[in-house]
């Protein structure tokens, strides 16, 4: 019934890999939620700028309680008139800086999904990574338990000094930590990737360390650069601030305002038709000062832009070097230093049976092994943290 019961537990587990872990976290993760609201906002502003000034209702008394001819109402003329002003363009202007806002607002919260995925990224590959030095360190432990047996059964045939019996057992001691100690890593780790979409640590990983990504030159990364969604915000804001400009020059052009009405008099008991058209003057240079703060601030943006392509390319550079060094480690790791300490290892073991070699050497030799076996797990984990990196420069991919 336990074994039916784990075995329930076991299929009910979810199984988890990196295209659904960055999926989850993109549906999900709670700093993109606030995204959805900003471009609520944005949609109300658009609707908000697209309203123009409301018209006036004017009425106007002339001609009464004077003296003589207009001492009564009988000489009184009043006019019931309707006045607006023509801002069309005024109101294009508007519209115009509040999109190009909202298309910033969504280039942020590209930036911020970019951000997230990267991030989930990296906690799923050290998951990987943990697991592969978990598999190792268990293998070490049960090589180190077998060396132990040996030992025991010489150092009770009087073939061995106890010493080295009492270092195999606190060799195994040691490698039994270590275990432990990765296994709660681990379970930290699984913690910490499903907060990134507020679930549970239940689920199965479903992934390999050793499946190396495909990783873009260097100079096509440069061409990517433009994909970015940083690159992206900038360029936004660089159409926000010519918006804003338009908006400045529109708002200091004379807006006339056109009147209509009718007009009762009473003297000569008749209606009139009124018109009228009031032009504002000395508003040419009104927004100067403005128009000229915010050209500052569009060159301001172009320099940020310049000095942020040309840092990003410098760590687009380091990063396939880096990549590049990675695969040469594990390529000579791979394929000669690993298997030639694996063949040490062996003859080591089989000189220390019939007694030709001494613990202590057998042992370094193994630890050199184990050492190299870790730094293969951490070539392997720099290559994918690396190109989960340079992906995130240039925007593109980490699993699309």
């Amino acid at each position: 019934m336990s074994l039916l019961i784990t075995s329930l537990n076991t299929f009910a587990q979810q199984v988890v890999t990196f295209e659904n872990a960055i999926g989850l976290s993109l549906k999900q993760h709670p700093d993109l939620k606030s995204y959805v609201y900003m471009k609520q906002a944005s949609v109300g502003m658009i609707e908000q700028a697209g309203i123009s000034s409301p018209m006036a209702l004017n009425v106007e008394v002339e001609d009464v309680v004077g003296t003589g001819r207009y001492s009564g109402i009988s000489g009184m003329q009043t006019t019931l008139s309707i006045s607006w002003l023509l801002e069309q363009s005024i109101i294009e202007s508007r519209v115009n800086v509040a999109n190009k806002q909202a298309n910033i607002i969504e280039f942020k919260r590209e930036v911020k999904a970019l951000d997230v995925a990267a991030e989930t990224a990296k906690i799923f590959i050290t998951l990987l990574s943990q697991m592969e030095q978990v598999k190792l360190a268990k293998l070490a432990k049960v090589q180190s338990q077998k060396v132990l047996v040996k030992l025991a059964a010489r150092v009770k045939a009087g073939k061995q000094n106890i010493i080295d019996e009492l270092r195999a057992k606190a060799d195994v001691s040691k490698k039994t930590l270590i275990v432990e100690d990765l296994e709660h890593e681990i379970e930290a780790s699984k913690s910490q990737l499903a907060a990134q979409w507020q679930g549970e640590n239940e689920f199965i990983v479903d992934g390999s360390l050793l499946d190396i990504p495909t990783i873009i030159e260097v100079e096509a990364a440069y061409e990517k650069l433009t994909s970015n969604p940083k690159f992206k915000v900038f360029t936004s804001q660089q159409r926000i601030t010519t918006s804003e400009i338009e908006l400045a020059k529109a708002n200091q052009k004379p807006v006339w305002s056109v009147n209509t009405g009718i007009r009762r008099n009473e003297a000569v008991d008749d209606f009139a038709f009124t018109a009228g058209v009031s032009i504002p003057f000395g508003t040419k240079n009104i927004n100067r000062g403005q128009i000229m703060a915010l050209q500052a601030k569009q060159n301001q943006g172009f320099a940020e832009t310049d000095a942020w392509l040309k840092r990003i390319s410098t760590q687009l550079l380091l990063l396939t070097h880096k990549l590049k060094h990675n695969r040469h480690v594990i390529e000579g790791l791979s394929i000669e230093t690993i298997p030639l300490l694996e063949q040490a290892s062996i003859k080591a073991g089989e000189a220390y049976s019939i007694g030709s070699y001494r613990y202590s050497d057998w042992y370094i030799v193994q630890q050199e092994l184990v050492a190299s076996q870790k730094e293969l797990i951490a070539a392997y984990t720099n290559i994918h943290l690396l190109n989960i990196e340079l992906e995130r420069l240039t925007g593109s991919s980490i699993s699309m």
